[in-house]
C-alpha cells in the first residue's frame, strides 16, 4: 500500500515574503528548517517560497487570492531582488545536497550555512555569498566578506553560478605562512 501524499501547504504572498498560516504547514516546515519562526506564523523569504513551489510543498495565493506558479511568482520576486535568479539556483544547488539554509542577511551574506550532519545547530559554520560569472567582482569587496567572517567564526564560501545555471563553490579565508 502506497503511502498518502502530504497536502500542499496553503501559502499567502505579503509585500516582500511569504506568509504560513496553517500550524501543520508550519510545524512541517520548521521542522526542516524552512523559513522564520513568528508566534502565529512562519515567514518565508522568496528563494525559500520558490524553491518550496517548485517541490510542489506549498500553494501560494496573491492578495487577490489568485494561485501563482513559480514563474508567476519568480517574476514578482525578481521586481525586488535583482538577485534572485542566482540566488535561487545557489539555494536550490544546495538545499538539494541536503544542506539548511538560512538566510545571511545579519553577517552581509546571501546565506548561513548548517552543516548536513547536525542540523539543530544553533550556530552555522559557513557564509555563503553569491556572484554571477558574468558579473565583474572587485577582489576588495570578497576580502571584505572574509574578514566580516572572520570576524564571526564563519568561514566563507563563495558561490559562482555560470550561464547555464550551474554552481562552483570556492572556500575562501586568511592563510598564514
Amino acid at each position: 500500500m502506497m503511502a498518502k501524499p502530504k497536502k500542499t501547504i496553503p501559502a499567502k504572498l505579503s509585500d516582500e515574503r511569504i506568509v504560513i498560516y496553517d500550524k501543520d504547514g508550519i510545524s512541517r516546515l520548521n521542522e526542516k528548517r524552512y523559513g522564520e519562526l513568528h508566534e502565529n506564523f512562519l515567514s518565508l523569504s522568496f528563494v525559500e517560497g520558490l524553491y518550496l513551489v517548485s517541490k510542489n510543498w506549498i500553494s501560494l495565493r496573491d492578495k487577490n487570492k489568485k494561485l501563482l506558479s513559480f514563474e508567476e511568482l519568480f517574476d514578482v520576486a525578481q521586481n525586488i531582488d535583482r538577485k534572485l535568479c542566482i540566488r535561487y539556483l545557489a539555494y536550490k544547488d544546495l538545499r538539494n545536497r541536503g544542506y539548511t539554509v538560512r538566510t545571511g542577511l545579519k553577517y552581509g551574506s546571501d546565506f548561513r550555512l548548517y552543516e548536513r550532519s547536525n542540523i539543530d545547530e544553533i550556530h552555522s559554520r559557513y557564509l555563503v555569498k553569491v556572484f554571477s560569472e558574468e558579473i565583474p567582482c572587485e577582489i576588495s569587496e570578497i576580502t571584505g566578506f572574509v574578514r566580516v567572517a572572520h570576524s564571526v567564526r564563519k568561514e566563507l564560501i563563495i558561490a559562482i553560478v555560470d550561464a547555464d545555471g550551474s554552481v562552483v563553490y570556492y572556500n575562501m579565508g586568511y592563510l598564514k605562512l
